[in-house]
């Protein structure tokens, strides 16, 4: 049975020492074929291994993101769901969110974080801010490295819900972290709050290191650019600017936003 266990300090780790190991096994051969294109074998193979192992949650989260990826998205909410519940379940009550550590760096601890930060994404999409900021604080509360980079989602959570009061403080406590997603948010709420000019001076900053996000933020029509050659993001690049536009530009919309984006030079 899996457990979450104290392996030093304050540091946790999600251990499943009895677990057979050609459970492992089969998870690759799911994984295999999925990535050769045979969707309905993956997803046999994982159910395959469910009915024996019904506590394995790096199955479940295959299982929810191969359901999501074939249109099945009620199926993969489900998955998603009980792959959570599983990790949460087992927590013990020495464990504390806002003091404990669940290291990424931990192969064993990855499979839940995982999950717990695709739980977040979904809640997110169903309109359920409270709960996933509290799955995003969490995260980024246990792992302060931020693998998963939580820090990028959680302003436009609390832009959500109209608390500017986070989002500053969340910006203040990263400002090493030059992003478009802090920094030009940092702005944006720092002029919401009637903060105008330590919102623009910060703004003339960002727009010296990223101009295309201001100048994607003023269009009227936004054209996906085409993706790089190697499929990740282009720091600066166009790319870039598109994606915090979709996550962001709706709450540049304002007067007060357009003007600061507009008069800031």
């Amino acid at each position: 049975m899996i457990k979450l266990i104290n392996v030093y300090e304050n540091e946790w780790e999600f251990s499943d020492e009895g677990m057979d190991f050609s459970v492992y096994e089969e998870l690759d051969e799911a994984i295999d074929f999925w990535q050769a294109g045979k969707a309905e074998q993956a997803i046999k193979k994982l159910k395959t291994i469910l009915v024996k192992t019904p506590y394995y949650i790096d199955a479940y989260h295959h299982l929810s993101v191969f359901y999501e990826e074939v249109g099945m998205d009620f199926e993969a909410y489900l998955c998603c769901r009980e792959a959570v519940r599983i990790g949460l379940s087992i927590i013990p009550n020495e464990f504390c969110w806002q003091s404990s550590g669940l290291a990424w760096m931990s192969m064993e601890n990855r499979p839940f974080l995982r999950a717990y930060y695709n739980l977040g994404l979904w809640l997110d999409r169903r309109r359920e801010t409270d709960e996933a900021i509290s799955i995003f604080s969490n995260i980024l509360s246990v792992g302060p490295g931020d693998n998963l980079g939580v820090r990028y989602l959680l302003p436009k959570l609390w832009l959500k819900k109209d608390d500017l009061s986070s989002v500053i403080s969340h910006c203040e406590k990263f400002s090493d972290d030059c992003s478009p997603e802090i920094m030009y948010t940092y702005s944006l709420a720092l002029a919401l709050s009637g903060k105008t000019e330590q919102s623009q001076k910060l703004l003339l900053e960002e727009k010296a290191e990223y101009p295309l996000v201001a100048k994607e933020l003023l269009k009227k029509r936004h054209r996906k650019p085409k993706e790089s050659s190697y499929g990740g993001i282009t720091v600066g690049g166009a790319d870039q600017a598109y994606l915090y536009w979709k996550e962001y530009g709706e709450y540049w919309s304002s007067p007060i936003a357009q003007e600061l984006i507009s008069t800031s030079s």
